[in-house]
């Protein structure tokens, strides 16, 4: 509820508006790419220090990674994100704490109490929404030391990729508490595929510092959206399978899913607040 949260988190979320958002985030993706060996180990050791990173679950140690933003991005060790045996299931597309699920209902959903925002107004496209009415939705944020990478729910054939410009608000609880359409105003990558059940759409959602989005199907690295929504139909679509990866964030942010209405509701052993890791059954 907004009426718990602090003085401090009120003036953070307030300051947010007039931060050049866009200007400390490229600044943010200078330093993180630096090879600097002396830069890039200063902010590796000094994250590790602030924050719980599970370095024994990296496929690499941590003098390895030539700069921040490598580490950042690291891979899991093979094996460590076992799928459910049954293809039939959705799972969690990534490593973090499961913010919202439910139905989408008129078109909405759920953003945290108080608020909610549409699917069109999220996906950019009024007409590609309109598959996911009665469907169901999922909010799962990264916490900076989670695991970075985002794979693939379940199953299908990517359709279209939407690059849609906007703000770069922080994704933290208290944001979500006091900005209203928080996720369908910030700057966004929208991946649609076609299933046996159905569209489905992994929306990654960036946001305060996060450096870029990178798809595996993209050959130029991260990108950041123009000034206008950019919708690119792919004619020859592309397979991928359950727990493929599907992209990553360059700094962490917040990954939503939707489902159109043929596929089953959410697994009711889950909950607003819980942590999530790739692989779990979410159906």
């Amino acid at each position: 509820m907004t009426d718990s949260l602090s003085w401090f988190s009120r003036c953070t979320v307030s300051l947010q508006h007039v931060l050049p958002q866009h200007i400390l985030t490229r600044l943010a993706n200078r330093i993180s790419q630096s090879r600097s060996p002396w830069l890039a180990n200063t902010l590796k050791r000094a994250f590790c220090k602030r924050y719980p990173v599970k370095l024994e679950e990296s496929a690499q140690t941590l003098d390895q990674f030539e700069n921040f933003n490598a580490f950042f991005t690291r891979a899991l060790k093979p094996g460590l994100r076992p799928l459910p045996e049954d293809s039939g299931i959705l799972v969690s597309p990534c490593d973090g704490t499961l913010s919202q699920l439910g139905a989408i209902e008129h078109g909405r959903m759920i953003q945290a109490k108080g608020h909610t925002f549409s699917a069109a107004e999220l996906i950019g496209n009024a007409e590609l929404a309109e598959g996911f009415e009665s469907g169901h939705f999922a909010t799962i944020y990264l916490a900076p030391y989670d695991y970075h990478r985002v794979h693939m729910p379940y199953a299908g054939q990517l359709t279209h990729e939407i690059r849609v410009p906007g703000r770069l608000f922080s994704v933290s609880n208290a944001t979500s508490q006091l900005i209203p359409g928080l996720y369908a105003r910030n700057e966004r990558m929208v991946a649609l595929f076609e299933t046996d059940r159905g569209p489905m759409a992994v929306v990654m959602v960036a946001a305060m510092l996060v450096a870029g989005i990178e798809t595996v199907w993209a050959s130029d690295g991260p990108y950041r959206p123009s000034h206008s929504i950019n919708t690119l139909p792919f004619q020859e679509p592309l397979q991928l399978a359950t727990g493929d990866e599907l992209g990553r964030f360059h700094w962490g942010s917040t990954v939503i899913i939707l489902t159109g209405p043929e596929f089953e509701d959410w697994n009711s052993a889950l909950s607003s607040g819980q942590m999530m890791r790739l692989g779990r059954a979410m159906t």
